[in-house]
């Protein structure tokens, strides 16, 4: 009777099997119960768990039963004849089959076994990586503090060198009497005051700060022109801001090819800004001047320069002093006033122009110095470098 039923599921599954009957299929998959699972291994079932696994989703969960399938061949015809050769080979390639699941198997617990600890070992070097981050911001904020004090240490060393050269200046040309530069000095003394970044102010295109070498040169060349004019010596500069936003690099192809249009192209030098009432210079700094920033001076209309930044600080707004690059080209020099002119002469880029009134109340307005200015008549002469703040 088992043999029966064994011959009977047989013809079965061959009816089943045969893509003629049932039509072309990639797999025939099923829940067997545990004691037919030899009866459909011998009937080229498999119930191998890493080639079934695919199929685990397609077929309801059967408990306390073994998920089978079965592949058919690449023959769209599996004739009779066919199964009983393929009944009669399995038992010769069973041998072989199982050596090659076992090598099969070897080699993907090896490749798993290799992924694991590359796993670990990833975990292990991220871990690594966040520790060492951690160490490089500390140790990154620690060379931003040692550069901001080193800064400040340059910057008072500094203005003391300034007020000593003023002092031995002053003494050389008689102005002071040898007791009087003792006192100065012996009064001298280094400011600590470490609050460089004027009001913590931070900007996404600008940065300020002072002490860097960048900044030296521009720093020395303002405190000696204080430390020459003894009502001046009490002012100090605090932070410098350059240039660095978004259209700076805008303004400077048009300054460029201003200057080149000039009769002496080679002619720019760096000048500061006599102007800036009305809080403009920010904005000048940011985006360069414009038209309506021409003033009206005994001069002319237009933008007005000098050599000397104390000059220079009675015209600006109280606290900042503002240092352009000019493109003056051939400069005529000129000493009548007229406030009308608009132009430079024929044949000039601008004009170098007499002593001029302070028109507005400013720091130290009441100083009188004998500089020249430069007057040009183009907003594209000129573009801004650096914005130097003082405190008093």
């Amino acid at each position: 009777a088992v043999v029966s039923t064994q011959s009977t599921g047989r013809q079965l599954l061959n009816f089943v099997r045969n893509p003629i009957i049932v039509g072309e299929y990639d797999a025939i998959v099923s829940y067997v119960d545990p004691g037919a699972t030899g009866f459909f291994i011998r009937n080229g079932f498999s119930s191998d768990l890493i080639l079934n696994n695919r199929f685990s989703d397609l077929v309801d969960h059967w408990d306390n039963s073994t998920l089978m399938s079965y592949l058919p061949p690449y023959s769209e015809c599996l004739s009779s004849g066919t199964v009983s050769l393929l009944r009669e080979m399995s038992s010769s390639l069973a041998d072989d089959i199982k050596r090659w699941r076992s090598t099969s198997v070897e080699a993907y617990q090896t490749q798993l076994s290799c992924l694991e600890r590359m796993r670990h070992e990833i975990m292990l070097l991220r871990t690594t990586v966040s520790s060492q981050e951690t160490t490089i911001n500390s140790l990154t904020s620690e060379i931003d503090r040692l550069r901001l004090s080193k800064g400040v240490c340059e910057r008072e060393f500094r203005e003391y060198r300034a007020q000593v050269r003023a002092m031995l200046s002053r003494l050389k040309n008689g102005k002071d009497d040898l007791e009087t530069a003792e006192t100065e000095i012996l009064g001298l003394s280094v400011l600590g005051n470490k609050d460089f970044l004027v009001n913590g102010r931070e900007d996404d295109n600008i940065v300020i700060r002072i002490g860097e070498e960048e900044f030296m040169d521009l720093e020395d060349e303002i405190r000696a022109a204080i430390c020459a004019v003894p009502s001046y010596k009490s002012i100090r500069i605090t932070a410098i801001e350059k240039q660095t936003s978004e259209k700076s690099g805008a303004l400077r192809n048009v300054f460029t090819a201003r200057c080149n249009a000039l009769r002496d192209p080679t002619l720019t030098t760096k000048l500061y800004y006599c102007g800036g009432k009305g809080g403009t210079l920010h904005r000048v700094l940011k985006e360069g001047f414009q038209a309506h920033d021409m003033v009206v001076g005994d001069y002319g209309i237009g933008l007005y320069f000098t050599q000397n930044p104390v000059r220079a600080m009675q015209y600006s707004e109280p606290g900042l002093l503002l240092q352009c690059d000019v493109g003056i080209g051939m400069a005529e020099s000129v000493l009548k006033m007229d406030q009308t002119r608009n132009r430079p002469p024929v044949g000039y880029d601008s004009i170098l122009t007499g002593e001029r009134d302070v028109d507005h109340i400013g720091i130290y307005s009441h100083q009188r110095h004998n500089e020249l200015q430069y007057l040009v008549f183009d907003s594209k002469q000129a573009i801004p470098l650096y914005l130097i703040y003082f405190t008093v």
